[in-house]
This record gives structure tokens, sequence and C-alpha cells, in this order.
């Protein structure tokens, strides 16, 4: 199976929520299907669609290209994914219908930091403050807070500890062993990285 194949059977593992927050939109039925029963929503309460609106580029965009700008999203963050973890451009049949939620956390999580990045790139416009100072910082410390100790990880709350890229990090990990994959470990994804490594090796040693 192609990684495009892969990726399109992955486009209706998440869906958006109809969430309220912009009046009189309606998405698309593409984009509220969700076969894993779980939303991009859930995920970090930044991630709505009104921020999502309020951050892309196009002017009083209409209801059916902001859909396809959601649909675009995902798919990217989904292509994401599959390169950060794959080395290869083949992945077996078996293993996606054996696990077919292996993907459901990392993509959710990747969604997250895409989201938050346009939001703290995209804070002001024409000089308008679109996001609170408290809310962006708050919004960063989600995103890049670390472990407050090696053994954080350890306890069953290490998830609440770790900031959102140090857990993507985590599952990355996961997809690599479990797919076969080893791609070298990516530094650029985000600044804990390193620190990720440095509880997967001390993982290791203690396991």
């Amino acid at each position: 199976m192609t990684q495009a194949e892969v990726k399109d059977i992955l486009m209706t593992r998440i869906g958006w929520k109809e969430d309220k927050t912009i009046t009189g939109f309606v998405l698309s039925p593409d984009n509220a299907q969700t076969d894993s029963g779980r939303y991009f929503q859930s995920e970090n309460p930044a991630v709505t669609l009104l921020n999502i609106k309020s951050v892309q580029p196009v002017v009083n965009i209409s209801e059916s290209d902001f859909n396809d700008y959601l649909k675009g999203l995902k798919e990217q963050v989904i292509y994401k994914v599959l390169s950060d973890c794959l080395e290869r451009d083949y992945i077996s049949d078996d293993l996606m219908e054996l696990f077919p939620t292996a993907f459901d956390n990392a993509i959710s999580l990747r969604m997250v930091i895409d989201v938050a990045e346009l939001i703290m790139t995209s804070v002001r416009s024409n000089r308008i403050e679109r996001f609170g100072d408290k809310f962006v910082a708050k919004l960063n410390y989600d995103i890049y807070r670390e472990a407050p100790n090696k053994f954080a990880v350890r306890s069953l709350n290490f998830k609440h500890s770790m900031g959102i890229t140090t857990r993507y990090a985590f599952e990355l990990d996961s997809l690599q062993r479990r797919f076969g994959s080893q791609r070298n470990r990516i530094k650029t994804i985000t600044a804990g990285q390193a620190f990720r490594n440095e509880l997967y090796d001390f993982n290791r040693r203690w396991n």
C-alpha cells in the first residue's frame, strides 16, 4: 500500500466537530466523518473552527472554500505524520488492517501543533490583535513544555506533564517500532525533541 493510499484511509479516521464557534457554518459530510469517533477539537481547546478561520489567509472565505481548507489541512497533517515516522514509500496492507487506530494519536497531536503554529505566527493582522497575549503564552506552554523531571514519564499521568510536541515524538517512536521503519530521529520537529530522546534512552535502560 502506498503512502497516498494510506492517506486516503486515514482521512476518515478523525473528523472535525461542528463546535458552533462559527455562526451559520455547516461542515461538509467529508469533514464531519470520523471512523474512530474522535474529533480534532477534543485534543486542545485552541483547536476550534473559529480560530482556524481567523488565521487562514482568505478574507471573507466562503463556506465551501473553508470546508476545502479544513480538508486540505487534515490532508497536510496526515502526510506530515507519514513522512515523520516512515522512511519507506510502501506500508503493509496487513499492518493497516491489524492496526487501524495506529496513527490516530499522532494525527490528532500533529493537528494541534499545526493549528498552534498558525495561531502563534498570525497573532496580529493590520495591527489588530487577534489573540490575547495570555492565550498565546498558554498555547505556547501547552505545545512546548517539557516534563518536570525524567521520572514523570514513568507515571500514569505522564501525558499531562508533557507538551504536545513531546507527546507527538513518543507517538512517532511507537509507530516506528510497530511498522518497522526506524527513521533517524527528526531533530527539527520540535524544541522538545532532544528531551524526548533523553527520556526514551532513560526508559530503555530501566525497562
